[in-house]
């Protein structure tokens, strides 16, 4: 499930284009998803709150993806150096990690206080 549109992302000023956009809510969803073990979607389709919350969620791990692949833009660099000559390459792994933290973090923000235990992972 996909859980925004891209009329709600651009009216949120998201500013990828709509031909990216198609990858990246499929991504963010993907996200969600995880993050939630799959309850968001069944939970959403009858829950008005949580599916503007989600919404919310899903446009802002947009711009973050976003972001990130711009950051990635080239495979496995892991800086360079302003004369233009030096590259340093390494794993492109924590780059991935910390934007999927960051992702569940939004999650964890938009549902607020979680009162449907969406994002519950069985520990007291």
């Amino acid at each position: 499930m996909l859980y925004c549109t891209y009329d709600q992302y651009a009216a949120a000023g998201g500013t990828v284009p709509e031909t990216a956009f198609g990858v990246l809510c499929s991504r963010a969803s993907r996200m969600i998803d995880a993050a939630t073990f799959g309850r968001a979607e069944s939970h959403a389709a009858g829950c008005e709150a949580c599916r503007e919350a989600l919404a919310d969620a899903c446009t802002q791990i947009i711009s973050l993806l976003s972001a990130a692949s711009a950051v990635g833009a080239v495979p496995g660099a892991a800086s360079f150096s302003n004369d233009g000559y030096s590259v340093a390459f390494g794993s492109n792994a924590s780059v991935a990690a910390a934007a999927r933290q960051e992702a569940y973090e939004i999650i964890r923000t938009a549902l607020g206080s979680d009162p449907h235990d969406l994002l519950y992972r069985g520990i007291l």
